[in-house]
């Protein structure tokens, strides 16, 4: 019982925290003009890289050729 509650607070006292990081995080995003949102970074760190619209119809038209040969290939 008594280490139940130790470790309810200890969650406690490290969600509080985080919420003091994430909210620093978001100050010093917001004065270096970078992105704001958690999304635009990488967990390295690094800009989270974008696809076209004609990227991503391309890779799903070359990956259904290759399912469809993989299929074909198993049913021999």
């Amino acid at each position: 019982m008594k280490n139940d509650r130790l470790v309810q607070l200890a969650i406690k006292g490290l969600e509080a925290e985080r919420a003091r990081i994430d909210q620093e995080l978001l100050e010093l995003r917001k004065q270096s003009g970078g992105a704001v949102g958690s999304n635009d970074l990488t967990p390295s760190g690094r800009p989270r890289r974008r696809m076209s619209a004609a990227a991503k119809k391309k890779i799903s038209e070359a990956m259904k050729r290759r399912y469809a040969a993989l299929r074909a290939g198993s049913k021999k």
